[in-house]
């Protein structure tokens, strides 16, 4: 086996998803409801500025755009976490179904390692790893970059090549720390 080169996939199991979300997606979600609030506030802001008649409506235009925007934050500081939330609390009560447990995935290539999942895709390079630990459980990887984790349990029943997967790490990226 050539050790320069790597393709494996793992599907991850509950333990691992509840990781995934708590740690990567609820960033992602946030920023996700983020980027679709600001999106409806620049489509008032915009929809109110084309319905001007007189230079006296722009003064008041103003004043109620700085009206809409100040309530604006206001919601979004008490209401963004809250959305997240229950996004969240869905993905985990789908989480149970095995049609949705299917699309978690984590991906290693020679050059890059994929975390995959129904919000989104992360996309590290293995130089970005800035330690990988191994235990009797789980074997970490450590992003620098970031300060995510990517867990992957050792006790699977789904037929992992964990020991490819350690033996590529240990020998051509990270020196791995035996806990």
């Amino acid at each position: 086996m050539n050790l320069s080169k790597i393709s494996l996939e793992f599907e991850l199991n509950l333990t691992e998803i509840r990781k995934l979300n708590n740690m990567y997606f609820r960033r992602l979600c946030k920023e996700k409801v983020t980027f679709f609030l600001i999106l409806i506030l620049f489509y008032i802001i915009f929809f109110n500025f084309f319905t001007l008649k007189t230079e006296d409506d722009l003064i008041e235009w103003e004043l109620q755009n700085l009206v809409l925007i100040i309530l604006f934050i206001t919601f979004y500081c008490f209401s963004v976490n809250a959305i997240c939330n229950v996004i969240l609390e869905l993905i985990s009560k789908l989480v149970l179904y095995t049609d949705f447990i299917g699309k978690y995935k984590l991906n290693f290539a020679a050059s890059n390692i994929y975390v995959q999942a129904p919000l989104g895709t992360f996309t590290y390079k293995w130089c970005q790893i800035e330690k990988a630990v191994l235990t009797k459980d789980f074997f970490f990887l450590y992003i620098k970059d970031d300060s995510h984790i990517i867990s992957i349990s050792n006790h699977t029943s789904d037929g992992r090549n964990m020991k490819e997967l350690i033996t590529f790490v240990e020998s051509n990226r990270v020196n791995i720390i035996k806990v």
